[in-house]
């Protein structure tokens, strides 16, 4: 990541996102047993889930000057995707991007890793 990425007030993860770190993750795991983690992991790392939503797959919760948004979708039987919104309202603060990747990380831990964006991962 740039220097500007970390002025960055937005940042949504997608399957083609120009940096590799904040594309789409996708785990063998139910959306269940991944919403269940991200629940506890957020509470783990201090910060405060506002709402979980499993009908939608969603978990809002918020840190120190921002707040995120993290999607759980089961896209075929043996994958889910998560994907990641966090918004800041000052210029300057945490990066954003770096919350996504510490996330990312531990996830790829928890869980087994399929895919990165539209890359399959070699098992």
């Amino acid at each position: 990541m740039g220097l500007l990425d970390k002025f960055q007030t937005h940042v949504q993860t997608d399957d083609s996102h120009k940096n590799e770190a904040l594309r789409t993750r996708y785990v063998a795991a139910s959306p269940s047993a991944v919403l269940t983690w991200l629940r506890e992991r957020i509470q783990a790392e201090g910060q405060t889930v506002r709402r979980v939503d499993a009908d939608r797959g969603e978990v809002a919760f918020n840190g120190d000057g921002w707040d995120a948004l993290a999607t759980v979708i089961q896209v075929d039987g043996g994958r889910t995707a998560v994907d990641f919104t966090l918004n800041r309202d000052q210029m300057l603060g945490p990066d954003l991007g770096q919350i996504v990747t510490t996330y990312y990380e531990a996830l790829s831990v928890k869980f087994p890793l399929r895919a990165i964006g539209n890359q399959s991962v070699e098992r």
